[in-house]
């Protein structure tokens, strides 16, 4: 059985639920549209679109909104109690009712680890929320307990909840929350009401004033740091990473997937400066990595330092290196989460049941959609929908197609948004030319979202050798059935650019699939 998880880190439009759903019928949808309306009234497209002035971040009204909600127990600690050890803070944690709390962030990968640790915890018995953004075809994605989505009943009356709290937030003067204050309150709700063992916190933007860094966690984790978001974290590496670094509490282990040298050194001095233990990859922790003839990776974790275990031999089902690395992270961030967990978590539930082969099991289990997400489509075509939208991510992709797009014909689906670096990833895509048959790259945008580049400027910053098979479409599903037409029989048909792109065309490409692959 695949656990489904959703990944990454930027803004969907609403969608509506089809008529099989509770929400959709009578009053019941009507109290489903106003509760999305609540959310998505929040969003100012405008300042969004342009790409130019800085969020405005609030954590005190995020404090205030929580304990007005009766969460206090995952505000972060006071400080008195930020300093005391290890043991009295777990003591304090348990008096709180307080779940253990796994935050991360990163440029790229934090989506797809955070779904693989909370797989793992489910794996292993613990009732487990999981909070990521955005979603493919609904909010309450974002909101998931054991793998399931929130129900839309379920967002409604959390939304009833919510609402008169925020606005007696205005009327005393601390103003209304923005979109991912109220859904990050949301998520915290609900695994409230699920009675959570656990949590695992994906960042929306950065990590130091993102909504999510008011919570005390037990383990933090820095997967990878990009250019990503400059207008809003900064214009290099070190000072995107202080502002991810921002997630690093007093004394809480981070796990950090950072390899470039200016970037880790500004987490490992937070990090030492915070007196927080700091386990890093490719120091205190490795990998070995093979991909599988078909799909996904063979890895082999080696831990070199306490708690981390020795070896633990997995499979992962989830395409790519990059991928393995985002497992080998998992895998890290798990252990030394069970080692600071009770002996007993909840009735019969004990740490001792987070095994290396419970973890194993779920790596071999999990799924995550839009993530290279391969269909299995007419006359031996393949399809992949990858959500990828800036270079690092773009770079991955073009990675694992050197290797699966070794034959036959290929299509590529691109569009993007109006902040994303469009031009180094078209170059990115210029060089993987080189190394397989590509055959048209058709220029796109979506439509649910004002966010789009136009179709007009990614035509100019086409690289040359691209031109000739560059063709502009601004429908997404003509644009991807005309790349479909030009790789039949046997060739691979690739969408990427966006996760908007990849949430309009995912429906379309899941109603032509002929068999049952990663978009079963």
């Amino acid at each position: 059985m695949l656990l489904s998880f959703l990944c990454d880190t930027t803004l969907t439009q609403p969608t509506r639920h089809d008529e099989s759903t509770p929400a959709s019928s009578g009053r019941d949808k009507i109290d489903y549209e106003n509760a999305l309306g609540f959310l998505y009234d929040r969003i100012d497209y405008e300042r969004l679109t342009t790409g130019t002035s800085r969020y405005p971040f609030r954590l005190t009204r995020m404090r205030e909104l929580l304990g007005r909600l009766g969460l206090g127990h995952f505000i972060e600690l006071a400080p008195v109690t930020k300093l005391a050890s290890a043991a009295e803070r777990t003591s304090d944690i348990e008096r709180a009712s307080k779940p253990a709390v796994i935050h991360l962030a990163g440029t790229k990968g934090k989506g797809s680890t955070a779904s693989m640790v909370a797989a793992a915890l489910t794996a292993a018995g613990l009732k487990t929320g999981l909070y990521t953004s955005p979603h493919l075809q609904q909010l309450e994605e974002r909101f998931r307990v054991d793998g399931q989505i929130c129900h839309p009943n379920e967002l409604i009356s959390l939304v009833d909840q919510v609402r008169p709290v925020d606005e007696a937030l205005m009327s005393d003067g601390i103003g209304a929350g923005s979109f991912f204050e109220l859904t990050t309150a949301l998520s915290l709700l609900h695994f409230h009401h699920s009675g959570c063992d656990a949590v695992v916190l994906e960042t929306g933007l950065g990590g130091r004033l993102d909504s999510t860094n008011v919570c005390w966690p037990d383990v933090t984790a820095i997967t990878s740091i990009g250019l990503d978001h400059q207008h809003v974290l900064g214009d290099t590496l070190a000072q995107i990473a202080t502002e991810k670094a921002g997630i690093i509490k007093p004394g809480v282990p981070v796990i950090s997937g950072v390899r470039a040298d200016e970037p880790a050194e500004v987490i490992e001095r937070i990090a030492a400066e915070k007196n927080s233990p700091l386990l890093k990859i490719g120091r205190d922790f490795t990998l070995d990595w093979q991909p599988n003839p078909v799909w996904g990776s063979q890895i082999t974790f080696h831990g070199r330092t306490n708690p981390l275990g020795k070896t633990l031999a997995a499979h992962v089902a989830m395409e790519g290196e990059h991928q393995a690395r985002n497992a080998a992270m998992a895998i890290a961030i798990v252990q030394v989460l069970r080692n600071r967990l009770p002996t007993v978590i909840r009735g019969d539930i004990k740490s001792a049941d987070i095994t290396d082969a419970t973890i194993a099991g779920a790596l071999a289990n999990l799924r995550c959609d839009g993530r290279i997400q391969r269909y299995a489509l007419s006359e031996k075509t393949t399809g992949i929908i990858d959500a990828a939208h800036n270079e690092d991510s773009i770079a991955a992709l073009c990675q694992t197609l050197k290797r699966r797009a070794t034959t036959g014909p290929v299509a590529i689906v691109f569009g993007t948004s109006i902040d994303k670096s469009s031009g180094p990833m078209l170059e990115q895509i210029a060089e993987l030319a080189k190394h397989i048959d590509l055959k048209r790259i058709q220029i796109t945008r979506f439509n649910g979202n004002p966010r789009w580049r136009p179709t007009a400027e990614l035509m100019a910053q086409m690289p040359d050798s691209l031109r000739p098979i560059a063709v502009v479409n601004d429908d997404p599903i003509q644009a991807c059935q005309a790349g479909l037409q030009a790789v039949t029989p046997g060739g691979m048909l690739i969408v990427c650019g966006s996760f908007f792109l990849a949430a309009e065309t995912a429906p379309w490409m899941h109603s032509i699939t002929c068999e049952a692959t990663d978009a079963s």
